[in-house]
């Protein structure tokens, strides 16, 4: 008989049972996580690592979801959390606690050029729906009411949401059961990936220059009185850390501002210093109008993100009722997330978090690089910082990739949890995006686990 009640803490088995009736784990469903033994159960964590409930730690190469930034265990995160939700744990109607307001101040001295006032919310698919509703508004502020359109990358992910979702195209994340394409308001073009440039691009540089071109084109096409935005990710996470080469930003920056199209930029992840610098702004060398941001902002302590705009995009809601940004949630700038961001952010200065994100993304290259001399199946090494992936390919030289069939993706996550790294592989994709806290020698662990596994599914494969 199937149990029933609410599970004692320590009983795994009967949580497992539960979890599988009672609880849609993102991405999963429940007779997939069944043959697994159910859905991870972590109990205890420290670092970059976390015990299960069966008591056997893992390290976490993947920082939850692209979040954990200072890793497990930071008790003075908790502690603000805790401190706030005791004094006020949520502020009133047209009001602000003083953690949000100290937040969006530290946020204005973090960001480059005059990315200056944040919009808070309590995730990256909302602040993706803010930003993209910030640009909407700047334009019918300014009379320019007909630019509706937003154009995007394809091998994006922008969230998850009815609206976000149709904005890039995550290779993990089909859109089937979610139709009808919203045609009129979504443009895409292609992803500056040299390794497979869809424009024919032959050279980083050249891919880059036809990418920024196959956006002009299709503003052009599109009618620039009609789209009001170009959101994309300064390095893209879906298909491993892909970075645009030489002069696609400068370019694309240039392009924007030629048509007066809102520059957004999704930081959800790369945001602070995910790519060994505070933001992928930073790490480009160009200014967006409005960067989303979220996950890293308070490290998965408390659910939050936001959207934060030039003093140029903002001075556009300032002045009476009809000027207003006319957008909120329930939650927005909740103090207890705004405390938590404050004490990450302040763990992220004072423990030079950033830099050994950018040291670490140098080893981790190094060791990447290595393991694509001795592994045949690995086509491509990408990324940069922290956000790095292998692109696994069938054939190096056609860049076919494996039939799903064959379940490439679920050997190595099989192969990598037996060495005790927690990494669900997706498609053809194998990421690595650590805690930002992460040693030289744990940076070593996970290579090793990784170059072991990948002989392990080349020998089942037969190759």
């Amino acid at each position: 008989m199937p149990p029933t009640g609410t599970p004692i803490p320590t009983d795994a088995r009967a949580l497992r049972d539960a979890a599988n009736q009672h609880l849609f784990v993102g991405m999963n469903n429940a007779a997939q996580l069944a043959e697994e033994g159910g859905p991870g159960v972590p109990i205890e964590a420290k670092g970059i690592r976390f015990k299960d409930i069966d008591g056997k730690w893992y390290s976490d190469a993947i920082s939850g979801m692209y979040f954990r930034n200072v890793g497990f265990g930071r008790e003075e995160i908790a502690r603000a959390v805790y401190d706030q939700l005791r004094t006020v744990n949520m502020h009133v109607y047209a009001s602000a606690a003083p953690a949000t307001i100290r937040l969006a101040a530290k946020l204005a001295e973090l960001t480059p050029g005059s990315l200056s006032r944040t919009f808070f919310t309590q995730g990256g698919s909302e602040s993706n729906e803010s930003s993209i509703k910030m640009a909407q508004a700047y334009h019918v502020r300014r009379g320019d009411k007909g630019r509706h359109k937003v154009i995007s990358r394809r091998g994006s992910y922008h969230g998850g949401t009815i609206g976000t979702q149709w904005l890039g195209g995550h290779p993990g994340f089909p859109r089937t059961d979610y139709q009808p394409v919203p045609a009129h308001s979504t443009v895409h073009i292609g992803q500056p990936n040299p390794y497979r440039c869809e424009y024919g691009g032959r050279d980083p540089e050249e891919c880059a220059t036809l990418c920024a071109k196959a956006l002009e084109t299709a503003i052009l096409f599109e009618g620039a009185d009609s789209v009001s935005a170009f959101i994309a990710e300064p390095v893209s996470q879906p298909l491993g850390g892909v970075v645009a080469g030489p002069g696609y930003w400068p370019r694309v920056r240039e392009i924007c501002d030629k048509y007066g199209v809102v520059l957004i930029f999704d930081e959800v992840i790369t945001g602070f210093g995910r790519l060994g610098t505070w933001f992928g702004a930073n790490f480009v060398g160009v200014t967006p109008d409005i960067m989303s941001f979220a996950k890293g902002v308070t490290s998965g302590y408390f659910p939050y993100g936001g959207s934060i705009a030039t003093k140029e995009i903002a001075d556009v809601f300032s002045g009476g009722p009809d000027k207003t940004f006319k957008h909120m949630f329930t939650y927005t700038g909740h103090p207890a997330g705004a405390a938590a961001g404050l004490a990450n952010i302040e763990i992220l200065e004072r423990e030079n978090v950033i830099e050994n994100s950018r040291a670490r993304g140098v080893q981790l290259k190094d060791r990447l690089t290595e393991m694509k001399e001795k592994h045949p199946i690995i086509g491509d090494v990408r990324g940069a910082g922290l956000i790095q992936g292998l692109e696994l390919v069938k054939d190096r030289k056609t860049k076919e990739h494996f039939d799903p069939k064959v379940g490439v993706n679920s050997r190595l996550t099989a192969a990598l949890k037996k060495r005790g790294v927690w990494l669900r592989v997706p498609a053809y994709i194998l990421p690595f995006a650590p805690p930002l806290v992460i040693t030289a020698d744990e940076i070593e662990e996970l290579a090793n686990a990784a170059d072991e596994s990948l002989t392990e599914v080349e020998k089942g494969l037969g190759v």
